[in-house]
């Protein structure tokens, strides 16, 4: 997004983070367009870990700064296998029941769900310890802070 955008304009935001093992990771994700160079993300990141759908950042050369959090909390899934059908629909219904959806590229090898803070973080944990009995091969995290 380029500075000076128009506060409505909805486009992307590439966020870049350096991973603890110093690879780089890079995902493109759907964002707002703020006054003063700021971006409201509108969609949780599945590899990038620092954000989540509502939080507000500030990009930088280096990297991003999350400015203001949102109301989200991310937790990123990854399989192998890949997701089938059947585990994206057990998550789905799992993060429903707490005000959350989860997200996936085409090919599942990994899914995003956004879940609202409010669900308390021992939720969630609850939710992905028994996701872990339904899905094989699942490892997961928080994407957030």
């Amino acid at each position: 997004m380029t500075e000076g955008s128009d506060a409505d304009q909805v486009g992307h935001v590439r966020l870049t983070t350096v991973e603890p093992d110093g690879q780089l990771i890079t995902e493109v994700l759907p964002a707002r367009a703020l006054p003063g160079g700021l971006a409201e993300l509108l969609g949780s990141p599945g590899l990038v870990t620092g954000a989540a759908a509502g939080d507000v950042l500030v990009l930088q050369a280096s990297g991003f700064q999350v400015v203001r959090r949102g109301p989200n909390d991310c937790v990123q899934v990854y399989a192998d296998p890949p997701l089938d059908d059947h585990a994206m629909a057990w998550l789905a219904k799992a993060f429903d029941t707490v005000g959350g959806y989860v997200e996936a590229p085409p090919q599942r090898q990994f899914a995003v769900a956004t879940v609202p803070t409010s669900a308390g973080r021992e939720h969630i944990e609850a939710i992905m310890a028994e996701a872990g009995e339904h899905i094989p091969g699942m490892e997961w995290q928080f994407g957030t802070p």
